[in-house]
């Protein structure tokens, strides 16, 4: 005893500086106190005896399994350690060949077996123990028993099973991972918590991002940054979620670089039924997607069909009427005919806000090919809501067809300056502009540190430190068009627009 003292004298003193001692956590401890199942549990053949329970957690039953029928699944885990449990096996025999499996699934359809035959499945009288190491972080985590019996003529073999716990995953105090990330409710296509920078398209229709994530250890802190204009430079369109680990330790940026899709639509067509409209709103009539195709797909979009215009009777006229959209610049489609007889058009026209139709132009059979596929493009470059309509001539009862796909509208360009950082341009001067090899820029006396280039859709090109000595940088190496330089200080930033030749 008195050697004893020591050892526990240190640890009333550690239990004194802690206040407690560390235990393991349970999702539960089920020893069939009823014989109905848990809540939660679903229990498929089950029946429940008292003849063969084990006793060691409250409850005077255990359950009862028959290979082949018999399903144990637990209620939903939010992560999972270890699987703790004593089971029983009776009246088998090793022609029985008997399986008792364990198995886990994220979502009750896909099963991941982690445990076969843990004990003896020929012991008839003992409770074994058996503990699985499931180590898994899912936020929802379902497991499974059930038992086996093949090639045996003995059906009599029974599974005993009691005590059954699960104890939970301890967070990780330096875990600083996500364990979900998303931008305006959509889960992130291909997330990792290994990958911390994804590249994202959104349709252009999307003005706005809000990205979202939660952390794998629910004491972790989060902080977000939103972009803030998805049509701005790459800093301004990139959404940032910065955990930071309960523990202090560890800090990840999990980051989503937006970028806008340069079309309105761009459609390649599927065999979706005669009549029925590629985009909501759009409207048709005698228009029909086909797969049927004399010059097969054009292939250029998603997509295993093309439009067909026909025109069966004098006063059934087929069309295309696209729906209204903004910010319109710049209309393509690939078109061919089949049997052509030499009087088949199509007029193009947009119909602008107050419904004044505008010819865009006319497809006339000499246009046409019925050995391929032609592309057209019509300028739109309207700010208001606009719609297209397409209009074929046909002859009537004749079996001429005109044939549409990769029909695509792209919106009108937007500069790649946010709305603050415009409102400086030219206030610095930069010289020759155009340059063609070395560019020149007088600060004016301003302390700026950093300068970075950009093309004129907002992609960075070129990054540099600075001091006030600096008056200039080598601009050779960029291909020809428009730029902008981006002067950054402590306290202000300034812009300055120049001419690659």
């Amino acid at each position: 005893m008195k050697k004893l003292l020591p050892h526990l004298l240190v640890l009333m003193i550690l239990i004194c500086i802690t206040g407690s001692i560390s235990a393991q956590s349970y999702h539960f401890k089920e020893g069939f106190a009823t014989n109905t199942p848990p809540t939660g549990w679903v229990m498929t053949n089950v029946s429940y005896s008292t003849t063969h329970n084990h006793d060691s957690l409250t409850g005077v039953y255990a359950a009862k399994m028959k290979p082949n029928e018999s399903f144990v699944m637990f209620k939903a885990l939010n992560t999972a350690a270890d699987l703790a449990f004593f089971i029983q096996v009776r009246d088998t025999t090793v022609a029985d060949n008997f399986h008792f499996l364990i198995e886990k699934s994220t979502n009750k359809v896909d099963w991941t077996q982690i445990g076969i035959d843990p004990c003896n499945m020929l012991d008839d009288s003992t409770w074994q123990p058996v503990t699985i190491h499931v180590n898994d972080a899912a936020p929802e985590l379902y497991i499974r028993f059930h038992a086996t019996a093949v090639g045996g003529t003995n059906t009599l073999g029974l599974a005993y099973v009691d005590d059954i716990s699960v104890t939970k995953l301890e967070a990780n105090p330096s875990d600083a991972t996500l364990i979900d990330f998303s931008y305006n409710g959509i889960p992130v296509p291909g997330f990792t918590a290994a990958t911390l920078t994804y590249n994202i398209e959104v349709p252009y229709s999307v003005e706005h991002a809000t990205v979202a994530g939660s952390p794998n250890n629910a004491s972790a802190t989060v902080a977000i940054t939103q972009p803030t204009n998805l049509r701005g430079y790459e800093a301004d369109r990139t959404g940032t979620v910065t955990v930071t680990s309960a523990d202090g330790t560890t800090v990840k940026s999990y980051k989503i670089i937006f970028t806008v899709s340069d079309y309105i639509y761009k459609i390649g067509f599927s065999n979706t039924g005669d009549g029925v409209m590629p985009l909501s709103g759009w409207r048709g009539g005698y228009t029909y997607t086909s797969i049927t195709i004399p010059l097969g797909n054009h292939g250029t979009f998603p997509g295993d069909a093309a439009l067909k215009f026909m025109r069966g009777q004098p006063d059934k006229i087929g069309y295309l009427n696209t729906a209204k959209y903004i910010k319109s610049d710049t209309l393509s489609f690939w078109l061919s005919v089949s049997d052509p007889d030499g009087v088949e058009q199509l007029r193009v026209e947009k119909k602008v806000l107050g419904g004044v139709s505008v010819p865009l132009g006319i497809i006339t059979s000499a246009d046409m090919s019925s050995s391929e596929w032609k592309l057209f493009t019509y300028p739109i470059k309207e700010d208001d809501s606009c719609e297209i309509i397409l209009t074929p001539t046909l002859t009537a009862e004749g079996i001429t067809r005109i044939w549409i796909d990769d029909l695509a509208m792209k919106g009108k360009h937007v500069s790649g300056l946010s709305v603050p950082d415009a409102d400086k341009i030219q206030s610095i001067s930069v010289f020759p502009n155009p340059a063609s090899d070395q560019l020149f820029f007088n600060t004016k006396g301003e302390n700026y540190n950093s300068l970075t280039v950009f093309d004129f859709a907002g992609n960075r090109i070129y990054n540099k430190e600075i001091s006030r000595k600096t008056t200039g940088i080598d601009v050779s190496a960029l291909q020809p068009g428009i730029y902008l330089i981006r002067f950054e200080g402590i306290t202000k930033t300034t812009c300055a627009r120049f001419v690659k030749e």
